[in-house]
Formats: structure tokens, sequence, C-alpha cells
């Protein structure tokens, strides 16, 4: 997503501002953030493909402030997420020359594909970033259409192990793969130590939330985030269930709640992520069910405010952040196991998850492209 050119002179290295081209499908805070941090080391042009998308609430976007040169092709939507618009080939074609770098973030929706088939014809090298990656069961001819996206690249940029071996699958080449610290977080944003039970207790008459033990998740209420299972485990227990997000689902969950009296369950509409942060400290654990989550976002966002994670081992950010009874519980989806890490998981995991959160904010994301940059301008 940035590159530097290294001249050596005198044993030091001097790093030169060079132009930089970066495709991305929608203007995500947590992508907006990472942006505006790497333009300190580069001139950095991003083309989202849309404004928006669909499925997302109209809050989720109001906390950015680009700091970028940023372009939008607003038109030619597909979906949720999806755009067959040409425009970025058309200015890939007409601009390639004067960026040092492009990179794509992306390599499916349909004005990826074009992109990307138009820079192979023309011999452009590009680099692929990805967020996180599932191998999934799927038809001979998909996964040859996809590899042959992926295995195109010049070089990639992947958030942990899960996500190179993902790349490989569809035929990336191990050593043309860089992993960096993947986060939606700044340093400040990591609680220093975890809250005391007082400050805890002050904090949560704030957020108008019980004293009992407090278990959170935040996340979009679809069927894929598996929240009726986690309201089914709760429905016999005494711990408080805190849900935040919105989504079609919500009605159901109303219902579930409604149909067995559960007094235990609060549900909270979706919150920008300041206003999740900020209430994420006065909760005890967090714990998601998720189905699959390519990555997972708040498994870290969690960790930095002190809260020890409970995770189905389908999302992939756990499976890389979690270790095992010490920052929380990995657990498989069924009731039995679930409970048995409800009933383990302890406050006293908070400070280590809170130094695994320290290692991955945005400005370590930023440092880790230095490195990453110096190494692929050495080759």
């Amino acid at each position: 997503m940035l590159t530097f050119l290294f001249y050596y002179k005198n044993n030091k290295s001097i790093i030169e501002r060079m132009k930089v081209l970066i495709v991305f499908n929608h203007p995500a805070p947590y992508k907006v953030k990472l942006f505006n941090e790497i333009t300190k080391y580069v001139d950095l042009d991003v083309i989202f493909e849309r404004t928006e998308a669909s499925d997302r609430p109209k809050d989720f976007y109001s906390e950015n402030n680009i700091q970028f040169n940023a372009k939008f092709f607003n038109k030619c939507y597909l979906g949720a997420e999806n755009t067959y618009t040409n425009e970025v080939r058309k200015y890939i074609k007409e601009n390639h020359s004067k960026y040092d770098l492009i990179i794509m973030n992306g390599y499916s929706t349909f004005a990826e594909m074009k992109a990307i088939s138009f820079m192979n014809k023309k011999k452009i090298p590009f680099g692929l970033y990805i967020n996180g990656g599932v191998v999934k069961n799927e038809t001979f001819i998909k996964r040859r259409i996809k590899t042959k996206y992926i295995s195109s690249a010049s070089y990639y940029f992947s958030p942990c192990k899960e996500a190179n071996d993902y790349l490989v699958y569809y035929g990336a080449k191990e050593n043309k793969i860089y992993t960096y610290p993947y986060s939606t977080f700044f340093e400040k944003d990591v609680l220093s130590k975890p809250l005391t039970k007082d400050e805890k207790a002050l904090l949560r008459k704030q957020y108008d939330l019980p004293e009992n033990k407090i278990f959170v998740s935040a996340s979009q209420f679809i069927e894929r985030k598996n929240i009726l299972q986690l309201l089914r485990i709760f429905k016999d227990r005494e711990e408080t269930l805190l849900l935040i997000g919105s989504g079609p689902q919500k009605d159901e969950y109303i219902k579930f709640i409604k149909d067995n009296s559960m007094q235990n369950v609060i549900i909270r509409d979706f919150m920008k992520k300041e206003d999740l942060m900020s209430l994420l400290p006065c909760c005890d654990f967090f714990i998601t069910l998720s189905l699959q989550d390519i990555y997972g976002h708040t498994t870290n966002e969690a960790m930095a405010k002190g809260l020890p994670v409970i995770s189905s081992k389908n999302v992939v950010s756990s499976l890389h952040l979690i270790e095992n009874g010490v920052k929380g519980y990995l657990v498989d989806l069924n009731d039995e196991d679930i409970i048995s890490s409800i009933e383990k998981i302890n406050v006293n995991m908070a400070n280590a998850a809170l130094i695994t959160a320290k290692e991955n904010t945005i400005e370590a994301m930023a440092e880790a492209h230095k490195i990453i940059f110096e190494r692929i301008m050495e080759k």
C-alpha cells in the first residue's frame, strides 16, 4: 500500500516519497485511518469503487476524515458491495505510468477483475492486499477463476498465517507474501491497564448497565454471526449478555428473548467505532460464535479494552491472536464447549489481552509496511 525508494550514502538510507495508487471497494473507516497514516510516507491516491456498501448502516461512515487523495466512481453498483464499472480499468490505463506502485485491495468485483486483466495483459506489476481469507467448498470453475486473479499478483500483503495459507491455496508463491499486523485502532485507544472494579462500576452507571458479570458481543445481526445459538446458551444463565449491532435478524432476537422471558439480555443499536470502544471497558468478556469471519476486527478491539475473548474457531483473527487459556478461549460450536469456556474464563486474562492489542495497532501496521517495502525495494 506504500513504497519507498532507498539510496545508500554514508550508511544511511534516504527515503524518497513515491506516488502510490490503491484500489479499494468502499471507504471503510478502519481503512481510511490506515490510508491517512501512510500518507506520512507516500504521495497516496485511493480509488473507491463505491461511496458505501449497501449493507452497512449510514453511521458506519460518519467518522471518516479523509486526508489523502480520494477518487470515487459512484456508479454501476451491483448488490451490497460489487461494481461492474469500467472506470477503474480506464483510470489505470490512462494513469498507470505516473505511479510507482499499484495495489489492488481486492480481486472479486467485476471492476477489480477488469483492472487486473488489463494489467496482466499489459504486464503492469501490481500488489494484492487482503484483509483475511477462508478457503470454502466451491466449484472447480470458481476456484479456477479465483486462482487466475490471485496468482497473477507480483506480491501480496496478508495479516496472518491463516490468510497466507489462503493465498497459497489460490496460487500465490509463499516467498512473495508479506505479513503485517492488522488493526482498526491507534495506540491511544489501548488501555494502559485493565479497569479496577470501582472504575468499571462507575462506567456502567453511565451506560445504564447492571453490576453482574457482562459478556458483550458486537456484530451485524445476520445469520452468519450465529447470535441465536448465543441466546440459547444464555437462556438459562445468570450473567448478562449485551448485544450491540443492527441487521435483519434483530426482530427474531427480540422475539426469542420475549418468548423465553429472558431478563439477562440487553440489545443496543449499532455504535460508531469510537462509541463502541468507549463502552467495551465496562464489560467483562467478549464473545463471538460466528460461523465464518475472513478476519474479524472485534477480537482485537475487545482485547484493546482489556477483555478476554471467547471465540469460535471460525474467526480468523481469533485463531491468530488468542492464546487458548491465556487471553481467552477458542471454541468449537457445540454448547458444551462454549459453556465450559464461559465458566472458565476470568478477568486475570485481561493483561495478556492488552499486551497483544498493543502489538497490533494502526501505527504498528504502518511501521510493518516500512519494513516490508524496504525488503521489496532491496530485491
